[in-house]
């Protein structure tokens, strides 16, 4: 909540941040519910990060559109996600994404989890960026000389205190996670305040402030509630809607690109999260009536999202952690709503969550998506190279939209490319464009028609 907030007052205004954190928190709430409902998947439903950041550095920011003409373009684009789901395209565009690719969407998702968790941008601080290498550990790691060092060890000591509360099967052991850690930051900051404390955000910008004594006048803070209740009003942003310009080019591109970006963020979400739930059937399909309700939630939300104020709403990809503590069913988006709903009225307490308690919660779930990939057949590389590229490209590009891309494209391309060999070798040159959209298809029967197996079966034959 305090995220998006943050994100999306950049460019609709400060004086608009609590109306957007009420709206975070009410979208999330309605649309984790209806999922829950419709769907029975284990999916909570929020503002995507990379679509709020698209909307506020691109379209407002980048390109000068008022944040009014904005939200209207997410309106349409969720007019369209439901048009598009109620007539089904958007579950049989599922279909394109082999499965190999899949696998390797898991394990990139996680990988791109854990990058946010452990960097220095809203994460634990041990990854900063770097001018020739692009990503450099932020050294030194010792407390007298790096003010930030303090921070990072107990995220460390969060982050270890959660695994060992897996490893003895505690149940609830990531959010008892974030209690620990956030019970020692509140503690902190209370005792020593912010002229003192030793846990000051942001990173890389209170060592010399809080030397100093003066960290308040160097903007920089701790983290520890002032308020535990507010009043859930909007009073700016709902129902802002701006239709002067919708005889523009830039508009009608703005609503395709938020259109599209979702789809795909959506289906790789849907992907990752069952695969990891374990909710598919044995031949690995995910339950066609269950995954178009899911679509119908996230395309709904996006609507009622606009209306309130806020971006895209979409699959959230961290629902992976109500998975990991045994989650399965609605019921877990129902419970994740339903505590929306309240942190709606307790938004000053939960927005003081400092990152050194949360962060630690997020590489925990990367590492546990990276299963995705324990039974993968890396062997075969008509399969494993596009996995490959999917698994790499998502946290290199910070955008899962672009792993798939990546993934898919490189798949078509080598099965294309393979064509003429399988038509001289006199094998269906178009196998695998076939099994793909099959009720039978999965990894291993698209490895078994790769064409390393049967140049093995006809050297064996010759032998």
């Amino acid at each position: 909540m305090p995220v998006n907030a943050f994100l999306m007052s950049a460019a609709m205004g400060e004086e608009n941040r609590k109306d957007l954190v009420i709206a975070t928190g009410a979208v999330s709430c309605i649309a984790s519910v209806m999922g829950g409902l419709l769907s029975n998947f284990p999916f909570g439903l929020a503002p995507g990060m990379g679509l709020n950041a698209y909307f506020a550095f691109n379209l407002v920011l980048g390109e000068g559109m008022p944040w009014q003409e904005a939200l209207t373009a997410v309106f349409f684009s969720g007019i369209f996600f439901v048009v598009l789901t109620l007539v089904g395209l958007r579950t049989f565009m599922l279909r394109f994404v082999p499965p190999g690719v899949q696998h390797g969407l898991g394990a990139g998702i996680g990988l791109f989890l854990a990058f946010i968790g452990v960097q220095i941008d809203q994460g634990m601080g041990f990854i900063k960026g770097d001018p020739v290498t692009l990503v450099a550990l932020n050294t030194p790691l010792s407390v007298s000389g790096n003010y930030d060092a303090s921070k990072m060890w107990i995220s460390v000591l969060v982050l270890t205190v959660t695994v060992l509360l897996m490893a003895m099967n505690v149940r609830g052991a990531p959010l008892l996670g974030i209690v620990f850690g956030t019970l020692i930051g509140w503690s902190e900051c209370w005792a020593r305040g912010n002229e003192e404390s030793i846990f000051l955000y942001p990173f890389g910008a209170c060592s010399g402030a809080a030397s100093s004594g003066n960290a308040t006048n160097a903007d920089c803070y701790c983290y520890a509630p002032r308020a535990v209740v507010q009043g859930p009003v909007i009073e700016a942003t709902a129902g802002a809607f701006s239709f002067i310009n919708l005889n523009t080019q830039q508009f009608w591109i703005a609503v395709l690109t938020l259109f599209y970006n979702d789809v795909i963020s959506c289906a790789g979400t849907i992907i990752a999260v069952t695969e990891k739930a374990k909710i598919r059937d044995k031949k690995g399909n995910m339950p066609k009536g269950n995954t178009n309700m899911a679509f119908l939630a996230d395309a709904l939300g996006t609507v009622v999202g606009s209306c309130l104020g806020t971006s895209t709403v979409t699959s959230y990809v961290e629902s992976a952690a109500g998975v990991v503590d045994g989650g399965r069913t609605g019921l877990t988006a129902i419970v994740v709503g339903v505590w929306f709903a309240i942190s709606i009225f307790f938004a000053p307490l939960f927005s003081e969550i400092p990152y050194m308690a949360s962060s630690p919660i997020i590489a925990v779930v990367g590492a546990m998506m990276c299963t995705s990939i324990q039974n993968f057949n890396w062997g075969d590389v008509e399969e494993s190279i596009p996995a490959f590229a999917t698994l790499v490209m998502i946290p290199l590009t910070y955008n899962i939209a672009y792993g798939i891309i990546a993934g898919v494209c490189l798949w078509l391309f080598i099965q294309v490319g393979l064509v003429p060999f399988r038509f001289f070798k006199k094998v269906d040159p178009f196998i695998k464009f076939k099994l793909l959209f099959s009720d039978e298809v999965s990894h291993d029967v698209m490895c078994s028609a790769s064409c390393a197996n049967f140049i093995s079966a006809t050297l064996a034959v010759k032998e």
